[in-house]
């Protein structure tokens, strides 16, 4: 189907076009000696058949796509200016059956006679008119291909992030169930409570990431609770060395966010801030809502002197592509050190489930 026909719009707006063009017509007419009544009995149908028989133009130019070259260009010139030959003349010949049609009217009984004589114009008008259609046709294929280009390229991000996704679940549980039990190992001699304590931890944390990755987007609190699971396994493991801060604004707990997005960056925290210092440090996570948008920020001491450990910049640059490809830039990212402290800040709008 035509893409004008199915578009309401579309149709209105251009048969709206042609309103200036039926103007036109009357003018010529009045100035080839056509009376008001004439002209405007013929003018408006017979830019109505044209409206509508022009749409053919479309079906033309979807099957001679333009093309790159000049010779493509010459090839598709001699078809569109025989079919615009071939579309004046027949519209030019309904115009005259139209005018023969409507002779038994007082005062148009000249009508068909005029149009005879009006031939070679009607012509050479419905070639302009034609080619005009040919020109709105290659817009609107151009247009349309415009859009599917940015639907597909929507799809292609979405499947990259998703990719992203996977990829993080992947690199997210083995990494740390491998610290985790190395923990639960050397705890079992020494202190088999704790150890039982880490082995429940460690199943919660689990499911719950597990459950989150499911899904594509989750409540602030079901990242902060998974957050709080991961953080409470990590003290046992570094003791008084790892302390934890927590303000947390409860109207931001029901925010949405892309999963598994704060999870990164408590673990480049513990990673690559306190468990690099030996006396191990504050990780502070804030969160709060200012002006309808969510801040949430997330701090840890770090060495300066330290040469820059491997692998951080991509974790971030992960959080940060999947935060601006959910929110554009309705969101921020920010993420720095200064006094031997590193922060993350996150910014977006606070958006709830309907």
């Amino acid at each position: 189907m035509h893409p004008l026909l199915a578009n309401r719009a579309r149709l209105g707006a251009y048969l709206l076009g042609w309103l200036p063009i039926a103007l036109l017509l009357m003018g010529i007419a009045r100035s080839q000696g056509w009376s008001w009544v004439e002209a405007g009995t013929l003018a408006p149908p017979l830019c109505l058949l044209a409206a509508f028989l022009f749409l053919s133009a479309w079906f033309l130019c979807r099957a001679m796509p333009l093309g790159r070259t000049v010779e493509g260009l010459g090839t598709h010139g001699a078809a569109w200016g025989m079919a615009a030959v071939l579309m004046g003349g027949l519209w030019a010949g309904l115009a005259w059956l139209l005018a023969r049609l409507l002779d038994w009217i007082p005062g148009l009984e000249a009508l068909p006679q005029r149009v005879g004589t009006a031939l070679p114009v009607l012509t050479g008008l419905g070639i302009v008119l034609y080619l005009a259609s040919v020109a709105l046709s290659y817009l609107m294929l151009a247009q349309d291909r415009a859009i599917e280009a940015e639907r597909k390229g929507a799809e292609l991000q979405l499947l990259a992030q998703e990719s992203e996704l996977k990829a993080l679940r992947a690199q997210l549980n083995p990494h740390f169930l491998f610290n985790s039990l190395n923990s639960i190992s050397a705890l079992t001699a020494v202190d088999p409570s704790r150890a039982r304590e880490m082995c429940v931890l460690l199943s919660d944390f689990l499911r719950r990431s597990l459950g989150l990755g499911e899904r594509r987007l989750v409540a602030l609190r079901e990242e902060l609770d998974l957050a709080r699971t991961y953080l409470a396994i990590e003290q046992i493991r570094f003791g008084a060395r790892l302390k934890l801060a927590w303000t947390l604004d409860p109207a931001a707990e029901s925010a949405l966010l892309p999963t598994l997005l704060l999870q990164p960056l408590v673990e480049n925290a513990i990673k690559h801030g306190i468990a690099a210092l030996p006396e191990g440090g504050v990780l502070a996570v804030s969160v709060e809502v200012v002006e309808g948008h969510v801040i949430v920020k997330v701090d840890n001491p770090v060495d300066q002197d330290a040469p820059s450990p491997q692998g951080l910049g991509i974790g971030l640059r992960q959080v940060r592509q999947r935060l601006l490809g959910r929110f554009g830039s309705r969101a921020r990212f920010e993420a720095g050190v200064q006094e031997s402290i590193h922060r993350v800040t996150l910014v977006f709008p606070l958006e709830t489930e309907p």
